[in-house]
């Protein structure tokens, strides 16, 4: 199993300043974690076939009702997700984070209740 983190993370960036043409200022944003993971799952392209999109979807909609700050994976679940942000292009500097929680996404041992 793994342990994912879901908790929203502050995103930083530089963007234009509307007051000072060619200027740039720093902004803060809740990063939204849980969305994020569900868009990455089902992105277009993916090019996900049916089934694929329905096992994705099984994934997203565990993540999406989750109400803890973490959540535990099966392996081929976390694989899954894995294997999207491996295929995906264009994140931006505000998704390195969300890719770190992925990629570090703590082994964890599960024992079974007796």
């Amino acid at each position: 199993m793994r342990k994912l983190n879901l908790e929203n993370y502050t995103a930083h960036s530089k963007v234009l300043d509307p007051a000072m043409p060619g200027q740039f200022i720093s902004i803060e944003f809740p990063y939204p974690v849980k969305d994020s993971i569900i868009q990455i799952l089902l992105a277009p392209e993916l090019r996900l076939t049916g089934p694929e999109a329905l096992k994705a979807n099984i994934v997203a909609m565990k993540i999406e009702s989750c109400t803890e700050p973490t959540i535990l994976l099966e392996e081929e679940e976390w694989n899954r997700l894995s294997q999207a942000i491996n295929k995906l292009t264009g994140f931006s500097r505000a998704d390195v984070e969300l890719i770190e929680r992925i990629n570090n996404a703590e082994v964890v041992e599960v024992q079974a209740k007796a």
